[in-house]
């Protein structure tokens, strides 16, 4: 969502929500990198063992946090274009219905 604004009074608001972003940002590219470093673990101690219900527990949690982190970003980040967010909409329908 982009923010305009002549009000001072909404300045403050704005900046925080500009800040923020570069948070969200800034966590998910921690994230990843984590997840980067970690895959070939995660490949050899949970993807090549017996499936249990912790392993797809772990699974569910490690992935649908990056997949919404990777809805999120499109959508909420104030730089980024509506119509380049048109199709995270999409998808994000797609997997909802």
């Amino acid at each position: 969502m982009i923010v305009v604004s002549n009000d001072p009074s909404w300045w403050p608001a704005i900046n925080t929500y500009h800040l923020d972003s570069y948070f969200v940002v800034a966590a998910f590219v921690a994230v990843m990198y984590d997840w980067a470093l970690t895959f070939g673990q995660e490949v050899e101690l949970i993807w090549r063992q017996r499936w249990s219900i912790m392993t797809a527990m772990y699974l569910g949690a490690r992935y649908l946090g990056i997949l919404s982190a990777v809805l999120y970003i499109p959508i909420n980040v104030p730089t980024i274009s509506l119509t380049d967010t048109q199709w995270v909409w999409f998808f994000a329908k797609f997997l909802v219905h």
